[in-house]
């Protein structure tokens, strides 16, 4: 998995990043991988659990405080209420400045970009084996969304952790106020602290009913604010990540067209080999043709889709990143060799058609029946016409091949 080698002495290994296997299957088979490490749901989900964090550990000073007003503005309940939402008001504006700040750093830290030998975050360039310029970088992200580089998230758990705390802190200090109020020292027939108390209690349930209040529409606001700051987010990465998006995508479309290829490339294979065997019968001609067509306009697809790639690499940030001799083998292994298999396939029918015309046309000059030649003629037609179609293929092949190089 993810490790990283601390630096603690000057002769020490540098910090290197040891990718999982999953991943390096990926970067050997394409030569490349976009690792989606921060999601914009992520974002929302690590606001929520600050505005957990934020009521554990403010909201009860907050309730303290907003009595304590109370007691010195002559018991006045407008202060103790009015300190209430300011410090509420406080804790939106510091959540507000916390989408803000998540939402930036979410822009440099959505993907990782990845190849054999470097790696790019914040479209920094590193090699992969020496990260200690970006570990200042790794840290905070993970940090922030703690979610380690290849590891899993634990915003779910910290949320879940944070509630379950956040409850059990404001019920405490219920017990707590239950405490004092039977213990015989502030109780003894003391009626004013009797009174005191009651009044306490009944503060602190009307601070859990606002807080309670407050949580229900932080969280509808909260769910509002995330669907938001999640379509920003989104667009936003898409607009800004674009190059490397469409990389990406590029990479798994030719993955596409090679599986495709490959499989007609079968399909004709079989549909040649049955055809040779009942002397090229109407039918088959056809989908032999419509085998054959398909396959060029794959041929054709695949080759935009290659030439796209090698251009927008080119172009971009990322070019500095890649080997491009290990990408054109890369090519070759997916798009190139199966349509020169493809057009082997087709030189081979093409010949074995040929050298039926001839055995067919001698036929037709060594038998004297005309009835007996009818047939003959028939099928000359047909393989004149495969051998037509076939040659007809083959230069478009060779020019989707030849594009490739």
């Amino acid at each position: 998995m993810f490790t990283i080698k601390t630096q603690q002495e000057p002769d020490s290994h540098p910090e290197v990043i040891h990718i999982p296997k999953k991943i390096q299957k990926d970067i050997n088979e394409r030569w490349f991988h976009l690792y989606k490490w921060i999601s914009p749901d992520e974002v929302k989900l690590s606001i929520e659990r600050d505005f957990l964090w934020v009521l554990k550990f403010s909201g009860i000073p907050l309730a303290i405080i907003a009595i304590i007003a109370w007691f010195f503005s002559g018991l006045n309940v407008f202060v103790f209420f009015g300190t209430i939402f300011f410090g509420v008001w406080l804790m939106f504006l510091y959540l507000l400045f916390l989408s803000i700040k998540r939402s930036r750093l979410l822009s440099k830290s959505a993907f990782v970009v990845m190849t054999d030998s470097s790696i790019s975050l914040w479209w920094k360039i590193h090699k992969l084996s020496d990260i200690s310029g970006m570990k200042a970088d790794l840290d905070e992200v993970g940090t922030t969304f703690e979610e380690e580089l290849f590891w899993e998230s634990q915003l779910h758990h910290s949320k879940k952790w944070l509630t379950g705390d956040v409850l059990e802190q404001l019920f405490w200090w219920y017990k707590a106020i239950f405490t004092m109020a039977d213990s015989r020292r502030f109780m003894r027939n003391d009626k004013d602290s009797a009174g005191w108390m009651l009044v306490i209690i009944a503060l602190y349930t009307a601070y859990i009913a606002i807080m309670a209040c407050v949580y229900f529409v932080w969280v509808f606001f909260l769910l509002m604010l995330g669907k938001i700051m999640t379509k920003i987010n989104t667009w936003y990465l898409l607009k800004r990540w674009a190059s490397v998006i469409k990389i990406n995508q590029l990479f798994w479309e030719i993955d596409i067209s090679s599986d495709e290829i490959q499989w007609k490339k079968q399909a004709l294979k079989t549909l040649l080999l049955r055809a040779r065997e009942n002397d090229w019968k109407d039918g088959l001609l056809l989908d032999i043709n419509a085998g054959i067509e398909s396959i060029n306009d794959s041929a054709q697809n695949a080759v935009t889709q290659v030439l796209e790639l090698r251009n927008t690499i080119t172009n971009s940030r990322y070019s500095k990143m890649f080997r491009f001799e290990i990408y054109n083998s890369w090519i070759k292994k997916q798009i190139a060799t199966p349509l020169k298999d493809i057009l082997a396939l087709l030189e081979s029918s093409r010949d074995t058609l040929l050298l039926t015309s001839e055995n067919i046309t001698k036929q037709i000059d060594d038998t004297q029946d005309i009835k007996l030649q009818w047939p003959l003629k028939l099928q000359l037609t047909r393989v004149e016409m495969q051998i037509k179609e076939t040659e007809n293929f083959i230069p478009k092949l060779e020019n989707s091949i030849n594009s490739l190089r």
